[in-house]
């Protein structure tokens, strides 16, 4: 990842997002008078994490059911 956060700039960048993910994420945005970005922005903002910077669902998280990183 080359983006630097402290640069100021916006982070444009490609996702890939499940169908019914895509659905679920689309009626929310739309249903707050948000657009996808902005609905991402804000459950980021929203979500809680440990001091490591870890979501607090992690844990939760099926490891077999994930989708692979890439870069």
């Amino acid at each position: 990842m080359t983006y630097d956060p402290k640069s100021g700039q916006n982070w444009r960048t490609g996702v890939v997002i499940v169908p019914d993910m895509a659905e679920k994420a689309i009626k929310a945005a739309g249903a707050t008078g948000l657009s996808f970005a902005g609905l991402v922005n804000e459950l980021i903002k929203r979500m809680p994490v440990d001091e490591n910077g870890r979501p607090a669902w992690a844990d939760e998280l099926n490891q077999q059911e994930a989708l692979p990183i890439t870069g």
